[in-house]
């Protein structure tokens, strides 16, 4: 089975798309917005927003969260716990590698010389 790149592309912004316009409501100013929205855009702006939100959260946050509750929890889920925490970082990180990549990278793509 091959996967076409830009159609997972294509696939992921409409999704993230449609949970914009759903989040939007009746604001007739946002939907305008969003539906002047390309799909690199839509991206773009999905992965910035979950690397800003999520890279405080995953790194700050739930260590400080986990270092005081595995005092009340057994050693072996302790070791569950960070192992999956350590997965959500690199998650994070993996989605801001992809937000500077659609950002800074992608642009030169398009421009004519």
């Amino acid at each position: 089975m091959k996967v076409n790149l830009p159609e997972c592309k294509h696939f992921a912004a409409e999704w993230l798309r449609a949970f914009e316009i759903k989040r939007a409501g009746g604001n007739l100013q946002r939907l305008d917005e969003i539906a002047d929205y390309n799909d690199d855009e839509v991206l773009r702006r999905a992965l910035w927003m979950a690397s800003i939100v999520g890279g405080p959260v995953v790194y700050l946050v739930m260590p400080f969260a986990l270092s005081f509750v595995q005092t009340l929890l057994p050693a072996q889920l302790t070791v569950v716990l960070w192992t999956l925490l350590k997965g959500l970082m690199a998650l994070i990180f993996a989605i801001f590698m992809m937000a500077v990549y659609f950002t800074f990278l992608r642009q030169d793509r398009g421009s004519v010389d």
